[in-house]
């Protein structure tokens, strides 16, 4: 009985290990679908390192960065949030926006944001989702069950940086709830290793 209760945990850890490396690999695969079954259609964009740090620089208007309380807070209906994974004042596991590591990030309900994310890592695919899914995080749990929290808040892996190349890409997104959400790095065992923030849509 005791080999019987072994082989089936085996058999078990050996479906879920599966799944999670069958999840991998469908998100790396250029396919269109996304692991949660949305049809993402990103374009990725090759920026150089010029091209990086003028997307990532601070507007002058419609924006309060707040260095104490790690918030980023955006005014107004149109919204652009540059997003940097991998950032250099940050952990390899960690998201930078107008430099701040992980902040949290506030607008307002029914306001269209675009996100574009730069994954700056030179050996670690990146990709981001907002979701109402809250920390803690699972190694596999982000991945497979964490969905987007609206239609749209998606962005599938992109690859790493490579001879001062950086991928990037972005989604677009209506704020048609308010409430807490989190965005997160998607790849399998990234958030629950710290990269992740709270995303908060105000009435």
């Amino acid at each position: 009985m005791a080999k019987r209760g072994i082989i089936g945990i085996l058999v078990v850890g050996l479906i879920l290990v599966g799944i999670g490396v069958g999840g991998m690999l469908f998100a790396f695969s250029g396919n269109t679908m996304s692991p949660f079954g949305f049809n993402s259609g990103n374009t990725v964009l090759s920026l150089n390192a010029t091209e990086v740090r003028n997307l990532v620089l601070p507007p002058a208007t419609a924006v309060k960065i707040d260095k104490y309380a790690n918030t980023i807070e955006f005014y107004g209906s149109n919204v652009v949030i540059p997003v940097v994974a991998s950032p250099e004042n940050g952990s390899m596991y960690s998201f930078g926006v107008y430099g701040l590591v992980n902040p949290t990030i506030i607008v307002r309900k029914d306001a269209q944001v675009r996100v574009q994310l730069i994954n700056a890592d030179d050996d670690m695919y990146h990709g981001i989702v907002i979701t109402n899914g809250a920390p803690p995080y699972f190694y596999m749990g982000t991945m497979m069950f964490d969905r987007p929290a609206f239609s749209g808040s998606y962005i599938p892996p992109l690859a790493e940086e490579k001879e001062g190349k950086f991928p990037s890409s972005s989604m677009t997104f209506t704020t048609s709830i308010s409430g807490t959400f989190y965005y997160i790095c998607q790849v399998m065992g990234h958030a629950s290793k710290g990269m992740y923030g709270k995303f908060i849509v105000l009435s």
